[in-house]
């Protein structure tokens, strides 16, 4: 049986909770609702002369984004600091994302802007990633999922290692995940590739190495002592994803290219769909 709690609001009155699940509940829809008028208000100051058709579809693409949004808002309930959505900064970048939601809708990676702006209110997010994040909310209606997708390949290959694994086995079940997910950017064009470094996401410019086994190599110990013709063979038979992203970061040219900070921003927030929680300030700073 729930314990009725008896709780002042901050307006003067009285409400009653039925224990902290409701209360919790609660407070994320009060403050959503916070979130959905602030939406609202920056459509008709941004659209206010569209026609009847236009209106009506611009307000179904906030609505549609508004659903998808107000889940992830109570999923990171936790991480949110709810005075930063106060701030005019934050709701600056929430004009970005109504501008870009009313006029694409499903053709923008709302997943990837949603978690840009979590990130953005975030308790722990500091100066700098509030900055960063900023920019990429800006940059990301610009990107269609194959670019976000390349973003999120380059900067797995070229900027994420894994602490205490003792065997290439390990690298197996991760390296699946991502060319789950970026499987759709394996054969991106140049053009393609051109265009994101026109946006601020990348630039061209060689890294490390042109051999990603060398790379590995470095990484991992296990594996240090091998020669390329020896990882080639375990991988295959131990870890044949992994074997496939060390052919994908040539074939690709992967080692031509470093992501700018924004770049990685939107990388990290691609990647955390299928890696689960990503410290931003491990890249960003």
């Amino acid at each position: 049986m729930f314990e009725k709690q008896k709780q002042e609001t901050a307006d003067g009155g009285t409400s009653l909770q039925a224990g902290k699940d409701i209360s919790i509940v609660q407070n994320v829809g009060m403050q959503f609702s916070e979130v959905k008028e602030i939406f609202h208000l920056l459509l008709n100051e941004n659209f206010p002369k569209l026609r009847e058709i236009a209106s009506q579809t611009a307000n179904q693409n906030i609505e549609n984004y508004l659903d998808k949004f107000e889940a992830k808002f109570a999923q990171n309930f936790d991480r949110i600091d709810v005075e930063k959505i106060k701030d005019p900064d934050v709701q600056f970048s929430f004009n970005e994302v109504v501008e870009a939601s009313a006029r694409k809708g499903d053709k923008i990676d709302s997943d990837v802007l949603s978690e840009l702006i979590i990130e953005r209110i975030s308790k722990n997010s500091n100066d700098f990633i509030s900055i960063v994040s900023s920019e990429a909310i800006k940059i990301t209606p610009k990107l269609n999922r194959e670019h976000i997708n390349f973003l999120s390949l380059v900067h797995y290959l070229s900027s994420i290692v894994y602490k205490g694994l003792i065997n290439i086995s390990q690298l197996e079940y991760s390296a699946s995940l991502i060319i789950e997910l970026t499987k759709n950017s394996f054969n991106l064009s140049q053009l393609n590739k051109q265009y994101i470094q026109y946006t601020g996401a990348l630039t061209s410019l060689n890294i490390v190495s042109s051999d990603f086994r060398d790379i590995a190599k470095n990484n991992y110990d296990f594996i240090k002592h091998l020669t390329n013709e020896e990882l080639d063979k375990l991988a295959e038979e131990e870890a044949p994803s992994f074997k496939k992203l060390i052919d994908i970061y040539s074939s690709n040219q992967i080692y031509q290219i470093t992501l700018t900070t924004v770049g990685q921003m939107i990388a990290l927030a691609n990647l955390k769909r299928v890696l689960g929680n990503l410290d931003y300030g491990i890249w960003i700073k």
